[in-house]
């Protein structure tokens, strides 16, 4: 199957952009202050656990919706589709261990407790990387010619859906940081009127002051 225009896809490599920092960022901050108030503990742990799970949101939305569309109806690109797919099981492995070595330096935080701790960061992040290569150059550009636009705005609804809603605009704010203006208004238009309308109130301003605790510390 193949569109006749190809799709949108630009979100893509734009939610690409937060994992690509996300766990970075986090082992740089977590080695940064090797003997932690319990609050600064409490808080980058929380930080590491939603970027854990937001990662594990958009390969589940991918598993389920993405995929077996494009390996059903490319049969002759089903080799290379499976490939990148698989890469989520080396993935879901590296971030399971670094779930786990976040939970023992929440529980006993210490110089040792989190260096493992970043170290697994370190780890998660070096599988992450290439594999969101691979995504951007092989599965969505297959995409574009193959899902139908709805199809492929299913995949963005999928994951605002499993992010409670109290986590929503940090999650939008963590996107739309690293963006150009350009980029930033295609994001902003993919919101519903009335959030549009509040983003200085409900997403821009929540953002900022979270930013602000994760870099200077609680």
């Amino acid at each position: 199957m193949s569109t006749a225009q190809p799709i949108d896809v630009r979100d893509m490599a734009i939610v690409h952009r937060t994992f690509r920092k996300v766990f970075d960022e986090s082992e740089r901050l977590v080695r940064a202050a090797p003997s932690p108030s319990p609050g600064r503990v409490t808080f980058l742990a929380d930080h590491i656990d939603f970027g854990i799970a937001a990662l594990h949101i958009h390969h589940e939305g991918e598993d389920e919706l993405l995929y077996p569309k494009l390996i059903e109806r490319v049969p002759e690109q089903a080799p290379m589709t499976e490939q990148v797919d698989r890469e989520h099981q080396t993935i879901k492995t590296a971030l399971d261990a670094a779930s786990a070595a976040c939970a023992t330096w929440r529980q006993r935080p210490s110089a040792q407790t989190g260096e493992s701790l970043a170290a697994a960061l370190d780890q998660l992040n070096t599988v992450v990387q290439p594999h969101l290569d691979d995504e951007e150059q092989k599965i969505v550009p297959l995409a574009a010619v193959t899902l139908t636009q709805q199809e492929w705005d299913a995949l963005g609804k999928h994951g605002v859906a499993q992010i409670p809603r109290d986590k929503r605009p940090i999650a939008f704010g963590m996107i739309l940081e690293p963006l150009d203006e350009a980029d930033r208004a295609f994001m902003k238009n993919t919101l519903p009127g009335p959030v549009r309308l509040l983003y200085p109130l409900l997403i821009d301003r929540p953002w900022k002051k979270y930013a602000a605790t994760l870099r200077t510390g609680t």
